[in-house]
C-alpha cells in the first residue's frame, strides 16, 4: 500500500508540474490535478492552496481564460465540460460541478450521471463558499454572493445574485 501512495502522489506531482510548464499558471501547495490534457489555462492564472480540479475523461474541454484565480479549497468538476472567462475570481470554498445523477427508485446501487457544461463571463465574482450547479450559464461581470447556489441561464451582463436558489437581486 505504501508504494501505491508513493506512486499516486509523484503522479499528482506531476500532473502539476505539467500544467505549470505548460501555462502561465501559479499553482499553490496541496493542489490536486486530474485528467490534466483536457484541462488549458490562459496567461496569469493562479491556483490556491487545496483546490481540486477534475478535468474530463471523455476529452470535453475545461477552460480557464487570462488573469483567473480559484480561490482556496475550491472544487471544480469538469467532466461535462467548462468555460471561465478573463478575470473571473473563485472565493475560497467554491464548488462547481457539471454532473448530477438521477438514482432508479428501485436500486440502491445503480445511478445514471448525467453532465451540463457550465459557462461562467469575463471578470465574474463568486463569492466564497458558492455552489455553481451543472449547466449554468453566468454573462460578463456578474456577482454571486457568498453561499449562494446557482443554476440555470443567467446571460445577462452585470447582475447580482444571491440565496438559494440565487436570485437576481441587489447586494
Amino acid at each position: 500500500m505504501l508504494i501505491k501512495n508513493i506512486r499516486h502522489h509523484f503522479k499528482l506531482w506531476l500532473n502539476s508540474l505539467k500544467i505549470a510548464y505548460r501555462y502561465d499558471v501559479l499553482i499553490e501547495k496541496a493542489v490536486t490535478l486530474k485528467y490534466v490534457d483536457t484541462i488549458s489555462f490562459g496567461n496569469k492564472c493562479t491556483v490556491q492552496s487545496g483546490v481540486y480540479i477534475y478535468g474530463s475523461r471523455c476529452g470535453i474541454e475545461v477552460k480557464f481564460g487570462d488573469d483567473v484565480a480559484i480561490g482556496m479549497g475550491s472544487t471544480i468538476l469538469g467532466e461535462g465540460g467548462v468555460e471561465i472567462g478573463d478575470g473571473t475570481h473563485f472565493g475560497p470554498n467554491v464548488v462547481l460541478t457539471t454532473q448530477y445523477g438521477n438514482r432508479k427508485r428501485s436500486s440502491l446501487t445503480e445511478t445514471n450521471l448525467s453532465y451540463a457544461s457550465v459557462k461562467i463571463g469575463k471578470c465574474a465574482w463568486i463569492g466564497a463558499g458558492s455552489v455553481i450547479m451543472p449547466g449554468t450559464i453566468l454573462g460578463d461581470y456578474c456577482s454571486v454572493a457568498p453561499n449562494s447556489v446557482v443554476y440555470g441561464k443567467w446571460s445577462d451582463d452585470n447582475i447580482n445574485l444571491i440565496g438559494n436558489p440565487a436570485k437576481k437581486r441587489k447586494f
